[in-house]
């Protein structure tokens, strides 16, 4: 019954004019679509990151005085005495385009160079890192509370940084993520350790959560809780929605690791809906462009939910299956489980992009072969590479067998076909330019069959381009589309064209 907008720099914003993408909505053309969210029943909710997540402004020059450190364009100094005043400056446009509004989120994620500057560092030493954090937290918030907005924060840091919890306002609505945590893991994860199996977990986990873990006691053979933060955090006092995900960093850029995503969201959901928590929201992280079509999986489970409470996932497998495609057939998750896999430059770290979105060096690939040689890791990735273009085809070939028993949903299909064919083709480009690595790294042409190998994979790489830019022109904005279309294709194919004489 919500969509939650993060929008950035999609609009064009007198506070920070210079962040504007190159194909950005003027306000009146956001409005336009706001007033769409509205009439089909969808409460709109802003999104400004008031603290982390600002590359975005951050990149640019007349913002550098913003910064925490200079070496770093992530994070806004909270002890910066200009800071807050912009964020409220911006707070306030946005609530000019919005409208009314019941909730605004002031993201407050990821603000991992907290207390780095020497002011902060100061500060934090007399004080505390959470004091710093939550001090700045309360002085964003204190207008929308005063207009009777309720504002809301991701919740990793406070759990990161708890120590002054007892001082965040409990107006703030806490929206507690994690992407990859599921029930029968074995594993929980605790902000500032990782994830931690029963045995792992020390006696400061267990004095901070302890009863949370392991509400009805931590006898041999009973798990911890996995959604524990949750039920901490209401115990505080907050209210708080769980937050899982349909497409997040760890996936390849051309499938999301579905089984992971799917397993997350139905049991978030299900968490969400218990007497003392406050629903759940359902996030996707686009910059690894992921079409809905990909994550349906994911979007398809609260409504299942909300008409079947009670139902086990394993209902919902055989549900999503006859209700997309028409057919009981169990081949369309095993195909989409092959394509959750990575190998070498599948995948954002790899392909060497992030949420600054600047540009991928042109010798990305040269450099990342260099490192792997220097680290004696190139036959390691061969043997993947290798391993996972076996997974690819035969997931495209589960896909063409599940397509032909299929009633309907072709469409559907047809993006997981071209899920594969890019994969089939990445693992294959991967595996002979870790196979010619130091000739990529040296510049030099290849000769005679392998020549022609870089040839073949080459063109198919650049037609699986232009199929996947297609794809993306009815979804995406121009500017943005060529900029990660660039990212996913760009620099894997210089090298390669290098090897193939070009």
């Amino acid at each position: 019954d919500t969509v939650l907008w993060e929008v950035e720099n999609s609009v064009v914003w007198e506070t920070c004019p210079e962040c504007a993408s190159a194909d950005a909505f003027p306000k009146e053309t956001f409005r336009a679509i706001l007033s769409e969210c509205r009439s089909l029943g969808l409460e709109p909710v802003p999104l400004l990151q008031t603290i982390g997540h600002v590359e975005y402004v951050l990149k640019h020059e007349a913002y550098k005085g913003l910064q925490e450190l200079p070496s770093r364009i992530d994070q806004y100094c909270p002890r910066n005495p200009d800071v807050v005043p912009f964020v409220h400056r911006w707070l306030d446009e946005y609530l000019e385009v919005f409208g009314d509004v019941r909730t605004f989120h002031i993201g407050a994620d990821e603000a991992w160079a907290l207390g780095a500057c020497p002011d902060c560092r100061a500060y934090a030493e007399e004080h505390s890192l959470s004091r710093i954090y939550i001090d700045h937290i309360n002085a964003v918030a204190e207008p929308l509370i005063g207009r009777g907005i309720t504002p809301a924060i991701w919740a990793d840091m406070v759990l990161h940084y708890s120590e002054a919890l007892g001082e965040l306002s409990r107006e703030i609505v806490l929206f507690d993520w994690m992407y990859d945590i599921y029930r029968g893991s074995g594993k929980v994860w605790v902000w500032g350790e990782g994830h931690l199996r029963k045995e792992d977990l020390g006696s400061d986990v267990l004095a901070r959560f302890g009863r949370f873990l392991f509400p009805e006691g931590d006898e041999p053979g009973r798990e911890p809780e996995t959604f524990y933060t949750a039920d901490f955090l209401a115990s505080e006092g907050f209210r708080v929605v769980t937050c899982p995900s349909a497409s997040s960093y760890g996936d390849n850029v051309f499938s999301p690791r579905n089984w992971l995503h799917v397993a997350n969201t139905f049991d978030s959901f299900q968490k969400g809906a218990a007497p003392r928590l406050n629903g759940s929201l359902l996030t996707s992280w686009s910059q690894r462009l992921h079409p809905w079509e990909l994550q349906l999986a994911c979007i398809d489970i609260p409504g299942f939910l909300e008409a079947r409470p009670e139902a086990s996932i394993e209902d919902y497998q055989a549900w999503f299956v006859r209700e997309e495609f028409g057919v009981d057939d169990t081949r369309f998750w095993r195909a989409c489980g092959l394509l959750s896999k990575s190998c070498l430059f599948s995948d954002s770290g790899s392909l060497g992009f992030g949420k600054a979105c600047l540009p991928v060096a042109a010798d990305h690939v040269e450099r990342t072969l260099l490192t792997l040689r220097e680290e004696g890791r190139l036959g390691d990735e061969l043997a993947r590479c290798e391993q996972r273009a076996a997974d690819y085809r035969d997931a495209l070939r589960e896909l063409h067998a599940f397509a032909s028993t299929a009633t309907q949903g072709a469409e559907y299909l047809g993006v997981w076909d071209l899920a594969a064919r890019n994969l089939i083709n990445r693992a294959g480009v991967s595996a002979h330019l870790i196979g010619h690595a130091d000739d990529v790294v040296g510049g030099r042409a290849l000769a005679g069959a392998a020549r022609s190998r870089a040839e073949r994979l080459l063109g198919d790489l650049r037609a699986l381009r232009e199929e996947t830019d297609a794809l993306y022109r009815g979804m995406v904005r121009p500017a943005r589309r060529a900029l990660m279309v660039g990212y996913m294709f760009g620099a894997v194919d210089r090298a390669l064209g290098r090897l193939a004489g070009e």
